[in-house]
């Protein structure tokens, strides 16, 4: 016990029992606990109790960060190693996926930490260098297959499921998943191999052409569906909660959209994020936005954007240059002085936004780079598993006309936002990509082997990119959650979910 100024005894860490040492760690978070253990060999042994460590990972289970398991007790019989290696595959993606010598090393060992750190500057320097010329291609190996024995799945004409622009979604958790079959979202229980519960529209002759969902608290799911109702089209989107407990579902707002071409509502998709769903409507370079909490909307024009939804904020990456320059801001909905009531039945009236005008906060990053301007979506935004307002940014562009996968992080604070460079990866242009995980991994159509890979977030080698090959049979429809680590896929005959360690 050191004495302090006044002369009185000043308390120390290493002046606490152990037990009141691990109660404080068991309330802090993964990065607080390594820091810890970088101090001293007796905190260290104390940072890597199991019983810390089966805190940190229960959380992160509790909040749909890293997937359950069909026994309860399957994280108690677990040892320290296993409970950190559950969290470094929530960060880095399966071992299966990146051959990476360095994320095979003891963590979180301090020297392990060192050789990352000169592998990622190593790598640093690498991404400056003329982009990859191979692309070497390995076969995924399983951990862990879960098959749901789904009666009847609906199929059209040249033997594709009929909704195979609708990838099955593994919810965050691991416990439920959804699809659709015959113009319905459906959802099932993964453990149980159990149907939960079938959207039904509001209104007849309906088809649902696409849909989204984020999950609450209490296992209770926000779900928005794209939908068309005839017998003259018009095109709507319904927001439902559901409570994937019971199978009770609540519908809690219907929007009608603008009107579109009905060959291009194919193209278009929606992003739910808390009490916000955003609607893109692609073709018309348009975001509708709707709170179904206070029942309000507002549609957001911008030429050649890209948006995105962190909680209370619309992520917008817009051009500000004739040279490929973007900007990335956040704008608070909280400051929109331009959202209407919402009308179910009436397109939307009020004056379409322009992106800039909108309020944007203080700190913006520029990119100088050239979008993907398809119908698809190319960035992706994951909030940080340990601190609220920290996300991590990535972003598939064309950098000095080589497709790229950019990556940032940015810190939300009182003043504003503050952005990071993270890393630029070089991509083979015959990669189209579908889905990025929170660790980078991207799931991508790759033309040259009519087919699906995943990519890894950084190359192997000099020489060469790592693509393993995802083939679960032909025709077959897959879908990247961002947490899991997992892929799920839709066969003619089978639902799958299937894990890599």
């Amino acid at each position: 016990m050191a004495p302090s100024t006044n002369g009185t005894a000043k308390l120390g860490l290493r002046d606490l029992v152990e037990d009141i040492l691990i109660i404080i760690l068991v309330e802090s978070n993964v990065p607080g606990v390594l820091a810890l253990s970088r101090t001293n060999k007796y905190l260290r042994r104390i940072a890597l109790t199991r019983a810390v460590w089966y805190s940190l990972v229960s959380r992160l289970v509790q909040r749909g960060f890293i997937d359950s398991r069909p026994d309860d007790g399957y994280f108690k019989d677990l040892s320290t190693e296993q409970l950190i290696g559950l969290v470094r595959r929530m960060l880095h993606g399966p071992k299966a996926w990146t051959d990476t010598p360095s994320q095979s090393q003891s963590f979180p060992n301090p020297r392990s930490q060192t050789a990352v750190r000169r592998a990622v500057n190593r790598f640093r320097k690498f991404i400056r260098k003329p982009p990859l010329g191979g692309l070497a291609s390995a076969p995924l190996v399983e951990s862990r297959r879960i098959v749901l024995h789904h009666p009847e799945i609906d199929t059209a004409p040249g033997g594709l499921p009929e909704w195979h622009v609708n990838r099955p979604k593994l919810l965050p958790g691991g416990k439920y998943v959804l699809f659709r079959n015959s113009g319905r979202v459906e959802c099932w229980s993964v453990f149980e191999d159990r149907h939960i519960w079938t959207h039904t529209p509001s209104m007849d002759h309906t088809l649902v052409h696409n849909f989204e969902v984020d999950m609450l608290e209490d296992d209770v799911a926000i779900i928005s569906t794209c939908q068309l109702t005839g017998p003259q089209p018009k095109p709507f989107v319904e927001i439902t909660s559901l409570n994937l407990q019971t199978g009770v579902s609540d519908l809690e707002l219907v929007s009608r959209l603008p009107e579109l071409p009905e060959h291009d509502f194919r193209f278009v998709d929606c992003v739910v994020c808390g009490d916000v769903v955003a609607v893109h409507l692609r073709p018309e370079n348009q975001v509708l936005l709707i709170n179904w909490r206070t029942s309000s909307r507002v549609v957001v024009s911008g030429y050649k954007s890209e948006t995105a939804l962190v909680p209370g904020y619309l992520v917008v990456l817009t051009r500000t240059g004739t040279r490929g320059e973007h900007r990335v801001a956040l704008s608070p909905f909280a400051s929109f002085a331009c959202w209407e009531p919402n009308d179910s039945v009436e397109q939307p009236s009020a004056p379409v936004v322009p992106v800039a005008d909108l309020p944007f906060l203080p700190g913006t990053i520029s990119l100088t780079c050239e979008l993907y301007y398809t119908w698809k979506r190319s960035i992706w935004v994951y909030e940080s598993p340990f601190q609220r307002g920290r996300f991590t940014f990535w972003l598939h562009a064309l950098v000095n006309s080589t497709p790229a996968l950019l990556s940032y992080e940015f810190l939300k604070h009182d003043t504003g936002v503050s952005w990071r460079f993270v890393a630029s990866t070089p991509m083979p242009d015959h990669i189209y990509p579908t889905a990025v995980s929170l660790s980078g991994h991207t799931l991508g159509h790759c033309t040259d082997y009519a087919g699906y890979g995943i990519i890894a977030p950084f190359p192997v080698s000099k020489g060469s990119a790592r693509r393993h090959i995802v083939d679960f049979g032909i025709p077959s429809i897959h879908h990247l959650p961002p947490f899991s680590g997992a892929l799920t896929h839709l066969t003619l005959t089978e639902l799958t979910v299937v894990y890599y360690d």
